[in-house]
């Protein structure tokens, strides 16, 4: 159970890794991996946890320009985002959640926020997106599931099932 700011930060990461590698499965078994509404949200979802983290990492945020990665791909970004929040949350310690970070995508005036003001939105972004990816895929047919975080935390908070 979370007792600090940086734990309760670091549980919703571990929420949202498990959340979107239980997304993947139900989209995997759905039939409807080429949908390309899908895949736009997976693949904007999928950008923002890695501008984030190239920002939170002190690197220059670039773009992901280029054709629609299919289902395959997007699982493995996803994948590759959520195994690098946990190396930055081992690397990083409280003191570092006040430090000023600068998001370069929002126009002027510039937007400088904290990084527990940043691992925050990023982990709230995910779930609005992830709520809009499975309304889509029930109204495509395909069967959503339930990962809402007090079912994480009622399953003993288990890892996401990548495999």
């Amino acid at each position: 159970m979370p007792s600090t700011l940086f734990e309760h930060l670091q549980d919703m990461h571990e929420h949202m890794a498990w959340a979107d590698a239980v997304w993947f499965e139900a989209w995997g078994k759905s039939g409807f991996q080429d949908d390309e509404d899908l895949r736009q949200r997976m693949r904007h979802m999928a950008d923002v946890q890695g501008a984030f983290l190239m920002v939170l990492n002190g690197g220059e945020v670039f773009g992901t320009d280029g054709p629609l990665p299919d289902y395959t791909e997007l699982r493995r970004r996803t994948r590759a985002n959520h195994e690098a929040y946990r190396a930055f949350f081992r690397d990083q310690d409280a003191d570092g959640l006040g430090r000023e970070v600068l998001i370069p995508w929002f126009p002027g005036p510039p937007c400088h926020v904290t990084v527990d003001e940043a691992l925050t939105q990023v982990a709230m972004h995910t779930q609005h997106h992830r709520g809009q990816l499975m309304t889509r895929l029930k109204a495509l047919g395909g069967k959503p599931l339930n990962v809402d975080y007090i079912i994480w935390a009622w399953k003993k908070r288990p890892e996401g099932r990548w495999a």
